[in-house]
């Protein structure tokens, strides 16, 4: 569900959660489908992370409660067989909820979701709200509901745990209902866009990619039928002028007036304006502008890092990646000054100025201002349209700049403090999680300007589309330690999987040599190798010929599909007099639907059997 900000994505979320009420119309939901979204109020709640996640579902947690109840009557002298025979009805209930797996899958969620084992176990309220919030994603993703509402989901993860819930999505059995401003994630968990513009609600087959290209086609039709509806007007209204006090005319006059009276006007899609503004530059620094040397940090008796050194060279573009825990924060704070170090050297080169954003770092605005006045003081050399422009590129418009901070959301006092930051910006940019809270839009804003940006900046983020912007090189934090990648975080995933593929690869052998007595005579060995070989190809042929087969029946059904979809994101097939078409329209959509899930289903499965026989063979030799 996309949609410029305050267009109502939100409230119509709520609407279907029964959380807010419509005015008018209704939400209906088939007859034993579930819907569930994800709270944002956290209720206090005593156990552990894994208790918490466990009683996710209401009619299960019961059917736990009341066992364990009855298990303690069946020790006691007050067993019946009535109680016993309950026992059994529920234990039976239990067996149909799958009960016996769901500990270890909301295991293998908590763990997606960057918990340890340890962590597991631990008391919730130990947990900072990011955290908590976690706990509530793996909650719901537990309770596998049939409808999932999910609103910028990403927002208190990682980039590990981004990537788990994508593939988790992905593999969901239920619909998906999603408002996200990460546009990757999007591409990757979506087949529709459904974009709400001025209360209406308009569908695009595909992902957001998709979305973009076919609103620009929509954008362009509407605008020639809003352009050619225009003329005809027009030359309906010089009719009736020119005419109008002629007697001989009087019938043609009052049947045009009625013609107009009768128009519905063409609504054009709404344009937001794009921000063509180039934002301040820094002071330029020496080559060195930071280096870290010989430093320890601990907290407690973690140690997070022992004698570690590293510097940055100025102009470059650093993105911290690294699983949960591995010190990218408090890397990044040590960078900026935030948190002291127990030992070893910071150094700071010639000009360089620091400024460090962390959602947090909001709070530090005064209350008493204004948006405006907010930004005076950080733009002494900025005119006010120069002010007003960067106010705009987040989201900042017209009365928006006289709002007083005290009023603003924590999502527009975020914008606020980064647009304070790019009107003067430091020489070393340091940022955190900067896109939480941002639109598409605005993202791309903030990554044209860091990647136009001629100073030092190092970034955490979880959005990979906005990464890829500007970074240049990748910091990859592991066990106190940071291994640099060159290039793009997309350059980094692919120099990962090859990485990964060269260890698999690796033969496990290696370091040893074989004695004589274990090898073949080389003749016996060429021949054995060939008869290996033919015995490989006579099994692996029939499955790749059906694999070729089913991918091409496969490849048929996604173009139908396509062609299906594209005459549905035509507004006319839905008009009363294509009733027919429509249904018969819907109704093949629907078979290709079942099609492609089968034939998916056998590709997979062909799949599978042709690399399972090909590492089996691999690991033999």
């Amino acid at each position: 569900l996309v949609g410029e900000n305050g267009t109502g994505k939100t409230t119509l979320f709520r609407i279907i959660m029964h959380a807010d009420s419509a005015d008018s119309g209704k939400v209906i939901i088939r007859k034993g489908t579930q819907a569930a979204t994800l709270e944002q109020e956290l209720d206090d709640f005593n156990g552990s992370v894994l208790e918490r996640v466990m009683s996710g579902a209401p009619a299960f947690h019961a059917i736990q409660v009341e066992m364990s109840k009855l298990e303690k009557k069946m020790c006691s002298d007050s067993n019946s067989e009535a109680t016993t025979s309950r026992y059994g009805k529920l234990q039976h209930d239990f067996e149909q909820l799958n009960g016996y797996e769901r500990e270890p899958k909301a295991y293998a969620i908590l763990s997606g979701l960057g918990f340890s084992n340890d962590k597991i176990k631990k008391p919730i309220s130990q947990f900072s709200g990011g955290w908590r919030m976690r706990v509530e994603m793996a909650r719901l993703l537990l309770r596998n509901p049939g409808i999932l509402l999910l609103d910028e989901p990403t927002n208190h993860f990682d980039l590990k745990s981004v990537e788990w819930l994508e593939g988790f999505l992905k593999n969901y059995g239920g619909s998906l209902l999603l408002i996200s401003h990460d546009r990757r994630f999007l591409n990757s968990t979506v087949t529709r866009i459904v974009e709400l513009d001025r209360g209406t609600l308009t569908t695009y087959p595909g992902n957001y990619n998709d979305f973009e290209r076919l609103k620009k086609e929509r954008e362009l039709q509407l605008q020639s039928e809003s352009d050619n509806q225009k003329r005809r007007v027009n030359e309906i209204e010089r009719f009736i002028e020119r005419f109008r006090a002629k007697n001989t005319k009087a019938k043609q006059v009052q049947s045009r007036i009625k013609m107009l009276d009768k128009v519905e006007l063409i609504e054009t899609t709404t344009h937001t304006k794009t921000v063509d503004f180039r934002f301040p530059q820094p002071t330029r620094t020496s080559r060195i502008p930071i280096k870290l040397e010989n430093i320890k940090k601990s907290y407690g008796e973690q140690v997070v890092y022992n004698n570690f050194s590293i510097s940055l060279e100025r102009g470059f573009k650093i993105a911290l990646v690294g699983e949960n825990g591995a010190g990218k924060s408090t890397l990044i704070k040590l960078l900026a000054g935030i948190i002291s170090h127990d030992s070893g050297k910071v150094e700071i080169g010639h000009n360089v100025t620091r400024a460090y954003y962390a959602q947090h770092q909001s709070d530090a605005l005064d209350s008493e201002k204004t948006v405006l006045e907010s930004m005076t003081g950080q733009s002494q050399n900025l005119l006010r349209t120069q002010v007003r422009t960067i106010l705009g590129s987040f989201l900042f418009s017209g009365d928006d700049v006289e709002k007083k901070v005290g009023v603003l959301s924590g999502g527009e006092r975020s914008r606020l403090s980064l647009a304070r930051m790019l009107a003067s910006p430091a020489s070393l940019l340091l940022l955190d999680e900067p896109t939480n809270h941002l639109d598409i839009r605005s993202r791309e804003v903030l990554s044209a300007a860091l990647a136009d940006y001629e100073g030092t900046l190092c970034v955490i983020s979880h959005d990979r589309y906005f990464l890829d912007g500007f970074i240049d090189r990748v910091w990859e934090v592991s066990d106190g330690f940071v291994k640099e990648y060159v290039g793009n975080y997309s350059a980094y995933e692919n120099l990962k999987i090859e990485e990964l593929e060269i260890g698999l690869l690796k033969p496990k052998t290696q370091g040893k040599t074989p004695s004589a007595s274990s090898c073949l005579q080389d003749r016996d060995r060429k021949r054995f190798e060939a008869e290996e070989r033919n015995r490989k190809h006579q099994t692996l042929k029939p499955l790749k010929i059906s694999l070729k087969s089913v991918e091409d029946k496969l490849e048929n059904v996604l173009e139908k599909k396509m062609t299906l979809e594209k005459t549905l994101a035509n507004q006319n097939v839905y008009e009363s007099n294509n009733r027919e078409q429509l249904l018969k329209t819907l109704k093949q959509q629907a078979q290709l639907a079942t099609e492609e899930k089968s034939l998916t289903k056998k590709w997979e499965d062909l799949l599978s059997q042709i690399e399972h026989y090909e590492a089996e063979n691999t690991s033999e030799h």
